[in-house]
């Protein structure tokens, strides 16, 4: 999809947008002791913030396990971000799959807390790669 350089812009502020709202739900998730939905808006609110970052630098995903390759890939690799960012976006996403789709799976409290800031700071950072792109 080729984006005019306004578009780009535009879109990568609307998934930026998403990803605050996303990590708020989990805020709220996390209120009332959801951990698998905790879980889930975890993984989303890490997804649309990647999701921008990829835009703003016109890098095509069509899947998750895309997204995580790709990230992998051209952040991890080049050192934009670290061994661990990565590690936490595939902890995530299996978190989020198995609280999804695994009827026997049921998240702890223990790892939510554990996993909560590592994910709003690999957000904050994911903002500081996508917005140094965006005028």
């Amino acid at each position: 999809m080729s984006l005019k350089e306004e578009e780009r812009q535009t879109l990568v502020r609307l998934y930026l947008t998403k990803s605050d709202e996303t990590l708020d739900d989990a805020r709220l998730c996390c209120s009332q002791g959801r951990w698998n939905a905790t879980a889930n808006r975890l993984y989303y609110a890490l997804f649309h913030a990647i999701t921008a970052l990829f835009v703003s630098n016109g890098i095509p995903v069509a899947s998750h396990n895309g997204m995580k390759v790709k990230f992998g890939k051209e952040y991890v690799l080049t050192g934009l971000a670290t061994e661990e960012e990565g590690k936490l976006l595939s902890q995530m996403e299996t978190m989020r799959e198995r609280a999804d789709y695994d009827a026997t799976f049921m998240a702890t409290k223990a790892v939510i807390d554990e996993r909560f800031g590592s994910v709003e700071r690999m957000i904050q950072h994911i903002k500081q790669l996508t917005t140094r792109n965006i005028a």
